[in-house]
């Protein structure tokens, strides 16, 4: 995986996974996670899909590293930790934190996890953290670079994870009519899950008879593209 080298190899600091929304950027960081938790001293993990304060974030994270020793939400009190305890972050759907409509700013009263961002992605530790999200930050658009220590990844679909997905239902069909399924959904792993689910309910889970109504299935996948586009600026669009 290009991000593990990146990690382990390159001492990335901040890392970014982007991608619409159903294209496994956070089952994709959860294989990460398990495979190189050992070359840390913590593994922190919190979601962002609630839009949590950043004060809660950050007192939780601060308490974590400081083994219950402080609870302040200072970034600078986090950052003097870092060095010293390897640590691999993630926030997971930094786009909730977002500002709908106006690329890689933040709502209002979320501008701090902008700084952190920043401050990680500019400190010397040998810490990580990786942000999962659709849209691109803007500290991570300006502080990324191929030889620096802060990188994005753009997903498009997952083969292994749509296929994976597939084989786990309830489906009558060769292994090659799954991969042409998957192919035709792009390999995202949520689009897959709802066309299976459709199969299964209107062609009693056979994939042949979907296949040969040379149809694209797009009512429910089109609320995801909306979902997308309108978190998207005017020019992005």
């Amino acid at each position: 995986m290009q991000i593990e080298s990146w990690i382990l190899q390159d001492n990335c600091r901040l890392v970014a996974m982007l991608g619409m929304s159903g294209v496994g950027k956070t089952a994709l960081v959860t294989q990460l996670a398990q495979k190189i938790q050992d070359e840390f001293d913590y593994v922190i993990w919190r979601s962002l899909r609630t839009s949590p304060s950043f004060d809660s974030i950050m007192t939780d994270l601060v308490s974590f590293v400081s083994n219950h020793q402080e609870t302040k939400p200072d970034i600078n009190r986090l950052i003097q930790y870092l060095p010293t305890n390897r640590c691999l972050l993630i926030l997971d759907n930094l786009e909730t934190v977002l500002d709908v409509g106006h690329a890689g700013n933040y709502s209002l009263d979320y501008e701090k996890y902008g700084e952190l961002i920043r401050v990680i992605g500019e400190a010397a530790h040998s810490s990580c953290l990786i942000l999962t999200s659709r849209n691109k930050s803007a500290e991570v658009a300006l502080l990324e670079g191929t030889e620096l220590p802060v990188r994005s990844l753009n997903l498009f679909g997952s083969p292994e994870l749509a296929f994976s997905l597939l084989r786990s239902k309830q489906l009558v069909g060769s292994d090659k009519q799954k991969r042409e399924l998957c192919d035709r959904y792009s390999n995202n792993p949520l689009k897959v899950k709802i066309v299976a689910n459709t199969i299964i309910d209107l062609f009693n889970g056979n994939i042949c008879k979907f296949l040969k109504q040379n149809t694209l299935l797009v009512t429910n996948i089109s609320r995801l593209l909306e979902q997308h586009l309108n978190r998207l600026s005017k020019i992005e669009q």
